[in-house]
């Protein structure tokens, strides 16, 4: 597992009785699983055969920014949503413990599925550009998923975009602030919320992922599909953030997708054109990630930390390129 802070490390004995209670199965060996910064996540094998997983959120009393509290109840959450309303293959969750009993953190046990995270499936050109398809084609649907209120389900929803981006930014702000730490880029991104105001409060209200990196995407090399994992970091609300995983990634602009936006638009309901409008809000996105990137870094890791030098670096690159935008 990677080194963080945030980790709960469970004992095989803590996951034996939690397995016991919940009547899932007895447990025959226990492995850690996959490459997460945030939460822990085991491979868990019972006696009936069967392999599940199990994934834990930080330990009660972890530094963790606002949002992130209670964030596992929201996975649980989003993971229902795909799979009430869409046809999205992701993982069935068995069992939701958020009781602290036996692992004293959130926890749930969920299907086990095939395949390798994308980053590491080895996927030729060509395999790659299909999977970039497939991506895409599960962003439409989840954008078909609407509500009429924005912002985090744990921390609060919002009457519009406006208001809960405003919401979300200040709430990091403050984070930064409490860890000792200033953030002049955040104080610009507040004000350019206020400035684009009248735009934001427009914006449609959709199911947003946010979080669709390579590293949340398994590729099952035998049937070419692949399964979408981790939507924790989802809220409601513009669909155009969730462009920022997609082609160049989250340091250039939404006109530089335009071969993104013309399968999303062939496939979708509704469409994203590239207007001034578009840019401006996905360039807002990008700002948030950004603030994301740079105050997670103060309760994640040490500054010699590899991923906290990146980043550093990552949310000045994202900075640069929204403000000039904005």
């Amino acid at each position: 597992m990677a080194i963080s802070k945030t980790k709960y490390e469970a004992s095989k004995e803590e996951i034996k009785e939690l397995f016991s209670l919940h009547k899932v199965g007895n447990v025959l060996d226990v492995a850690a699983l996959g490459n997460g910064e945030f939460n822990a996540a085991y491979k868990v094998t019972c006696d009936n055969g069967t392999v599940y997983a199990l994934k834990i959120a930080p330990p009660e009393g972890s530094a963790v920014l606002s949002y992130e509290k209670n964030m596992m109840e929201a996975e649980v959450y989003w993971y229902s949503q795909m799979h009430e309303k869409t046809d999205i293959l992701c993982p069935r969750v068995f069992i939701s413990d958020f009781s602290k009993k036996i692992v004293k953190s959130n926890c749930f046990i969920m299907e086990m599925m095939a395949g390798k995270a994308l980053w590491e499936a080895g996927l030729s050109d060509h395999e790659y550009q299909a999977v970039q398809k497939q991506k895409i084609s599960m962003l439409t649907k989840i954008h078909r998923i609407a509500n009429d209120r924005y912002g985090y389900i744990q921390t609060g929803l919002e009457n519009s975009w406006y208001e809960a981006l405003k919401k979300m930014a200040l709430r990091l702000v403050a984070d930064c602030n409490s860890l000792g730490h200033d953030t002049p880029d955040g104080e610009t991104f507040v004000r350019l919320i206020d400035k684009h105001e009248k735009l934001l409060r427009d914006v449609p209200c959709r199911m947003v992922n946010f979080d669709l990196w390579d590293s949340n995407v398994l590729y099952n090399e035998e049937t070419g599909r692949i399964c979408w994992i981790d939507p924790e970091r989802g809220f409601w609300g513009d669909p155009v953030a969730d462009f920022i995983t997609l082609g160049p990634g989250q340091k250039a602009p939404l006109s530089a997708k335009q071969k993104e936006l013309e399968i999303y638009n062939n496939l979708a309901q509704e469409k994203i054109h590239l207007t001034e409008e578009a840019e401006i809000r996905y360039a807002l996105a990008v700002c948030y990630l950004a603030l994301i990137e740079e105050v997670e870094k103060y309760v994640r890791y040490e500054p010699d930390n590899p991923t906290y030098i990146r980043n550093t670096v990552d949310s000045r690159e994202m900075y640069d390129m929204a403000f000039r935008l904005l």
